[in-house]
C-alpha cells in the first residue's frame, strides 16, 4: 500500500518537474503563502489510525533577511514555515525556519525547528525538534499565484513522521 503511493507521489513529483521546464517564471511569493491538503503517514502505527489526514499551512517570506544564491539564475530567501495535520486526537504542528531556492517555477527549501505534539494514541505529548524538505511548483503569471507542493515532514517522533501533498496560494 504505501509503495503505491510513493509511486503516485513520485510520479507526480516528475510531471511537475517536467511542466517546470516547459513554464514560464512568474514573480513568486511576496510575503504569505497558504496552503490545504492531505498528509500520508509513513509509520505503520500512524497509518492504522487513518491512511490520509487533513493537513493545512502558512509560510512567510522574510524579506529582511538575505540569503546567498546557490547558483546562477536561481533566486534564494529565508522564511517560516507552520503547517497542521491531525486525525481524531492526534495532531502535530512543526514550525520551521526554512531556506528556500526559486529556479523558474519551482521552489525547493528546507527547514529546521520546533513541532508541537499531541497524539496519546501513538506517542507522549510534547515539544521536539523537526525538520522538512518540500519542491513546489507555481502555475504560471497570476495576480495570485497557484501552486502544488509536496513536502516530507521527520517529526521529533517517528510515527508522525510522513508526506504532505498540497494546493495553495502565494499573496
Amino acid at each position: 500500500m504505501i509503495k503505491t503511493k510513493l509511486f503516485k507521489i513520485g510520479t507526480v513529483a516528475a510531471a511537475v518537474t517536467c511542466m517546470a521546464m516547459a513554464g514560464a517564471q512568474s514573480n513568486g511569493p511576496t510575503g504569505f503563502s497558504a496552503r490545504l491538503g492531505a498528509f500520508l503517514p509513513t509509520n505503520e502505527l500512524a497509518r492504522d489510525l487513518g491512511s490520509t489526514w487533513f493537513v493545512f499551512g502558512a509560510d512567510y517570506k522574510l524579506n529582511s533577511m538575505s540569503a546567498s544564491v546557490p547558483a546562477t539564475g536561481m533566486q534564494s530567501y529565508f522564511g517560516i514555515s507552520a503547517d497542521y495535520y491531525s486525525h481524531g486526537g492526534n495532531y502535530d504542528i512543526p514550525v520551521a525556519l526554512t531556506y528556500n531556492m526559486r529556479m523558474n517555477q519551482m521552489v525547493y527549501s528546507v527547514g529546521l525547528g520546533p513541532d508541537f505534539r499531541n497524539s496519546g494514541d501513538l506517542t507522549s505529548t510534547g515539544v521536539g525538534l523537526g525538520g522538512q524538505v518540500a519542491a513546489s511548483y507555481e502555475f504560471g503569471n497570476m495576480p495570485t499565484p497557484v501552486f502544488i507542493q509536496a513536502k516530507y515532514f521527520f517529526s521529533s517522533k517517528p510515527e508522525l513522521s510522513g508526506f504532505g501533498v498540497y494546493v495553495g496560494v502565494r499573496f
